[in-house]
């Protein structure tokens, strides 16, 4: 099997100047690859900033905290802030933070990719900048001053002042970096092709979203005090909603928050894990395949196909989202319509759709809707009719009969 594929990429890539080959270093530069990768780290980026914009700036972001710390060693830490963003206001705190975030991620996915001597040296080098950084200006006061009086004392006061900076910088930064750890994994799993690090920074906005969920009840938010009352938190009544489409409106501003994120969550893991997946792929085909113009072929049809249902598939989830948390409006819409709206009103108090739980009935309601259409519109055909019509039409080259020569 390997020979024939050999003998046919040898046919078909005859008088080609440069072939196509499957090997990961040509690979990782073709296009459709380097699309998904700019594609996750936009989605990376934006669903941080949305979480952000959302739960954290003005609430608990990191600026707070160094207030905070400040006002208890009554002193300056010596981070800048234009680092911190402290002193802006709004997203503006985030920007360069975010900056250095995507640039400290793209210097570790660097580093996986070098040979294990040098990141052992790395890794050497940055645990004694990090002693030096620490203890450097301890040590060398203190030798210093026992050399010169010949006394073998422990460090003055004054000796052991020097460990203040380099400890608040460290704090500083750990800070900074807990605040950024999604961004710092996301990119390095991104670029770095790291199941775990992706994995890390999923988990992490999850579990700071659950945690943040957790706090915000009113029984437990009560018992922080000033702390919980400076939480964000989501109203349990609904407002009128202000975004939709088709004329619609279906989701409030927050509803519509929430959406976009878990889609761009969802966005961020298909297209890194994507590129993870083919590339394991192809790295494990054997020599002769990678070389046959076929499986190139081949892999340039799923990566398109896996380009365009990213963007169809998501957004067809986005906006099935939005319906089923707004299906109760469009039913109530209809009743208007045909009864009048007092009778709507007394549905929608009847059910108590404008609290929290009411979109858990309405989402309902939307999925026995679409279930009761599956027995009369055929959604597999329709899906498979489409998409025949939307793929591309490969016209086949004109085979050669090698037997005549």
């Amino acid at each position: 099997m390997a020979g024939e594929v050999g003998l046919q990429s040898d046919v078909l890539l005859e008088g080609s100047a440069r072939p196509r080959t499957l090997h990961l270093k040509n690979l990782r530069r073709q296009w459709q690859i380097l699309a998904l990768q700019v594609l996750a780290t936009v989605a990376l980026v934006a669903m941080y900033l949305e979480v952000v914009s959302t739960y954290v700036v003005e609430s608990i972001d990191h600026t707070i905290v160094f207030d905070t710390i400040e006002l208890l060693i009554a002193d300056q830490l010596p981070i800048g802030d234009w680092l911190t963003g402290e002193g802006r206001s709004g997203m503006g705190r985030f920007v360069v933070p975010l900056v250095l975030g995507v640039g400290l991620g793209g210097i570790m996915a660097f580093i996986a990719f070098q040979s294990p001597k040098v990141q052992q040296r790395l890794k050497l080098g940055l645990i004694v900048g990090l002693m030096v950084l620490l203890i450097g200006r301890l040590v060398v006061s203190w030798l210093a001053g026992m050399l010169f009086t010949f006394d073998l004392r422990l460090p003055t006061d004054s000796e052991l002042e020097t460990l203040q900076w380099p400890l608040l910088m460290i704090l500083s930064l750990m800070i900074l970096f807990i605040y950024l750890l999604p961004v710092i994994m996301g990119t390095r799993g991104i670029w770095g092709l790291s199941r775990r690090s992706i994995a890390w920074s999923i988990g992490f906005t999850l579990l700071f979203l659950g945690i943040h969920a957790l706090l915000t009840f009113p029984l437990i938010r009560g018992q922080l005090g000033d702390y919980g009352g400076a939480l964000t938190t989501l109203e349990s009544q609904t407002s009128n909603p202000t975004i939709g489409f088709l004329g619609l409106k279906l989701v409030t501003q927050e509803q519509f928050s929430l959406i976009l994120i878990a889609i761009l969550i969802m966005v961020f893991q298909e297209a890194a894990y994507g590129v993870i997946r083919n590339l394991e792929y192809a790295f494990r085909l054997p020599e002769s395949c990678k070389r046959d113009p076929e499986y190139v072929r081949q892999m340039d049809n799923v990566l398109n196909t896996h380009l365009r249902h990213t963007f169809l598939f998501l957004g067809f989830t986005g906006a099935a989202t939005m319906m089923a948390l707004g299906f109760h409006k469009v039913l109530l819409t209809l009743v208007s319509d045909t009864t009048g709206n007092q009778w709507a009103g007394q549905v929608s108090e009847s059910i108590e759709l404008t609290l929290t739980y009411g979109l858990v009935i309405s989402a309902l309601l939307f999925l026995g809707m679409m279930a009761l259409l599956r027995f009369f519109i055929p959604w597999q055909r329709v899906i498979g009719f489409v998409q025949s019509r939307l793929a591309p039409v490969d016209v086949e080259p004109p085979s050669k009969d090698f037997s005549q020569l």
